[in-house]
């Protein structure tokens, strides 16, 4: 078997908005399971802006494996998680064309409990119902997937209720780590 690479796809949960390199959960990953992990978040990107970039990641970092979290900045603006899954779905069916594995990452709460998006939903509420119907829709299709908002609460966040902190960052790792090791 050829040697494990690992890109991340996503949006700022996956960058790690305001995180230092080495702490990074993507970073402390690569240590832990002692392979290249590629993070290729985006801080502000939807699962459409993936998409669009998607082929091409997979293309310049060849990987094994990528990890697909997004729908964060879809929700704010009022996007339904019909389309969301669509376009994770899309990717994931692209990743396994190129016979790369594809693993689902569920994006991590909100704790900003007055969080209203562009259309005037609740935010959190908003998150919360499409953590559950993706954990639902990767049961169904039996996807593999990583869900980063276990064992989260609101001081593993900034201040914004929305971006994991340094101690966040070592859960989510932790959180990839058992899953991925299953997996790999």
């Amino acid at each position: 078997m050829s040697e494990i690479k690992i890109a991340c796809i996503g949006d700022s949960i996956t960058f790690g908005y305001e995180i230092e390199e080495t702490q990074k959960w993507t970073t402390l990953l690569s240590e832990e399971l002692n392979v290249e992990v590629v993070n290729c978040g985006i801080n502000g990107d939807t699962t459409a802006g993936m998409l669009s970039r998607f082929d091409a990641i997979l293309d310049l970092h060849k990987p094994t494996h990528v990890i697909i979290t997004g729908g964060t900045n879809d929700l704010w603006f009022g996007l339904k998680d019909e389309l969301i899954i669509s376009n994770i779905q899309t990717m994931i069916n692209h990743a396994e064309y190129l016979g790369v594995v594809g693993v689902v990452g569920i994006p991590t709460s909100c704790f900003n409990l007055i969080e209203i998006n562009f259309i005037g939903e609740d935010f959190v509420e908003c998150i919360r119902n499409f953590q559950n119907q993706l954990v639902n829709y990767s049961l169904e299709k039996e996807l593999a997937y990583i869900d980063f908002s276990i064992g989260l609460d609101a001081k593993h966040f900034f201040e914004d209720g929305l971006h994991p902190n340094n101690n966040g960052q070592k859960i989510m790792s932790e959180i990839a780590k058992k899953i991925l090791r299953k997996i790999l």
